[in-house]
């Protein structure tokens, strides 16, 4: 079990009595199972992100060994493991396509260097002849197949680069490696891939000792608290409550909503909680949408709040005056509305109110390039996406200046993940939404790498933060003169993404990694109100007497 408040948690379930034991990784950076494997001789191997080790869990003894680190600092997120005909355990990680393997019986690591060039997830199998087959991820998915003996390297079968193709390398029935691809289907043999017409299905998922399957029963709800067991050869099945103790789990975003109720969002596993200041109390309110990861941007209209989510820039819609039951008919509440296109994946912004419709800018999905713009019309129901708008950069900031019939769009260099970036800096421009045009693109004068938040001062004047190779700048925009009208150097680490907004005495108030300060435009003074090294890492909204935010799972107040 991932988290991010402690290291990840592996739990041991009798299925006769349902009794539970846990033991949890001592190292709080080994938050996430992203591999895992269990060996012939019944223990399990982990391979912990961001931490970058490989743990050996064995249920005979319930003892969790860290065995070391995996290929650090180039691999931090293991990928995938398989064992060899020798008992070799074969990690491929994200970060550099990094292959390397660990003997038990040595205790011992190799690095087998990167297995590609450019892309940065490496998936091994293990396959004919003592070959491994690495199934190479994002931006060009293909298989390198991979000799240990004599250091052979070859890409074997389709490279696909057409954008919206696809490819995935797995293990068959039969046991063999095959590759279903949208450039031809393969089986492997070795160092070479034999078209094929008819690909035969996946291995068979593991069972229990008597043949029984098991999965979370309450998997679609993301609870993770009760056990399916099904018989085999029956639809019979039977449910085990399934006890442990987590720390927390990491929250990705906060927001006042329509009823001056604080709601945010839980990563891994997407939780949607709502806060009520004036008692206090803390709600987990469940899933909102049909996305898994975490709630990236909220905006409120006409009394419902919006949230859109990743992965898939998933868009929902709650009104909190109405009863609380998530679906995607027409009557739920919140209700599933859909992806907001094809590409967006990461909606890092929102903004709600232009021509009616709520609009997002996002960081496109995996191995992509060019992040859109967005918008959702509620009463025609309908989507629509600038695709290109932003070339091979992202839509990463949203502002509105009503007064000019503009949005003001900050960007970011980055595409996808799993991609390098294709342009050098970030810039600001100006749509006009109802001519469907921009009408003014410019670079900072500074280089920056992402104009990471935005909000409008008065009817022409934008406030913003951007990131700089050495920390974070804020800047004053003014969109009748089209000019950056100042530029100042943050204080104490790096600006948060969207962390600034509006103060009730006029003042423009922010978080960086390191503080809390405010910006006073008339004077172009940055003051620092609080700071604390690495205290903040997602800001809230100001209410009342201060100012939320986040420390991993824990919502916090500042009060001055």
């Amino acid at each position: 079990m991932g988290q991010q408040a402690a290291g990840f948690t592996v739990v041991k379930i009798d299925p006769a009595t349902g009794t539970t034991s846990q033991v949890t990784s001592s190292d709080p950076t080994a938050n996430f199972p992203t591999g895992a494997l269990r060996t012939r001789d019944g223990r399990i191997y982990v391979g912990a992100a961001y931490a970058g080790h490989l743990y050996r869990y064995d249920p005979a003894t319930e003892r969790l060994d860290d065995l070391g680190a995996i290929n650090l600092p180039d691999d931090t997120f293991p990928c995938n493991m398989d064992e060899d005909a020798d008992g070799v355990i074969w990690i491929g990680c994200y970060g550099s396509a990094g292959l390397t393997s660990y003997d038990p019986a040595a205790d011992a690591f190799t690095r087998h260097g990167r297995m590609d060039e450019t892309d940065m997830y490496c998936y091994p199998h293990v396959g004919a002849g003592g070959t491994i087959a690495c199934h190479i991820r994002m931006t060009r998915p293909h298989v390198v197949v991979y000799d240990p003996a004599s250091g052979r390297r070859e890409t074997v079968g389709t490279v696909v680069t057409e954008d919206g193709g696809s490819l995935n390398l797995y293990r068959a029935g039969d046991g063999q490696l095959y590759i279903r691809s949208t450039a031809g289907d393969y089986r492997l043999n070795g160092f070479e891939a034999e078209p094929v017409d008819d690909l035969p299905d996946s291995a068979p998922p593991p069972t229990l000792s008597d043949g029984s399957t098991a999965d979370f029963a309450d998997r679609a709800i993301q609870m993770f608290r009760e056990m399916a067991i099904t018989q085999p050869g029956s639809n019979r099945m039977r449910t085990l409550p399934v006890a442990y103790e987590s720390s927390g789990s990491e929250i990705f975003l906060v927001h006042r909503g329509p009823d001056d109720n604080l709601y945010g969002s839980s990563i891994l596993p997407l939780h949607f909680f709502r806060h009520d200041p004036s008692t206090g109390a803390m709600d987990d309110l469940g899933i909102c949408t049909t996305a898994t990861g975490e709630a990236y941007s909220m905006a409120n209209m006409d009394g419902k709040l919006y949230i859109c989510s990743y992965p898939g820039a998933v868009l929902s819609v709650y009104d909190p005056a109405r009863p609380y039951h998530f679906g995607k008919d027409t009557g739920s509440n919140p209700r599933d509305l859909g992806r907001m296109d094809e590409i967006s994946y990461r909606p890092r912004s929102m903004v709600a109110g232009p021509l009616g419709r709520v609009w997002t800018a996002s960081v496109p999905n995996y191995g992509m390039w060019g992040g859109p713009l967005s918008w959702y019309d509620p009463v025609a129901d309908a989507f629509g996406t600038y695709r290109d708008i932003a070339g091979d950069a992202s839509c990463w900031s949203l502002a509105w200046l009503e007064a000019h019939g503009l949005l003001a769009v900050g960007t970011t260099i980055d595409g996808g993940t799993g991609t390098q970036p294709r342009v050098d800096q970030a810039s600001l421009f100006l749509w006009d939404y109802e001519k469907e045009e921009k009408v003014w693109e410019g670079r900072l004068p500074v280089e920056v790498t992402a104009v990471n938040a935005l909000v409008v001062m008065d009817g022409s004047l934008l406030c913003g933060t951007a990131r700089v190779e050495s920390g974070s700048i804020l800047f004053v925009f003014d969109a009748d003169d089209r000019r950056f009208v100042h530029l100042a150097s943050l204080p104490g680490g790096r600006a948060l993404d969207g962390g600034i907004q509006n103060g009730p005495d006029g003042g423009i108030y922010g978080f960086t990694t390191d503080c809390f300060y405010r910006f006073d435009s008339a004077a172009g003074v940055v003051t620092t109100i609080l700071e604390a090294p690495t205290a903040f890492q997602t800001p809230g909204p100001m209410y009342g007497d201060g100012v939320y935010f986040t420390k991993k799972h824990e919502l916090k107040k500042l009060v001055f």
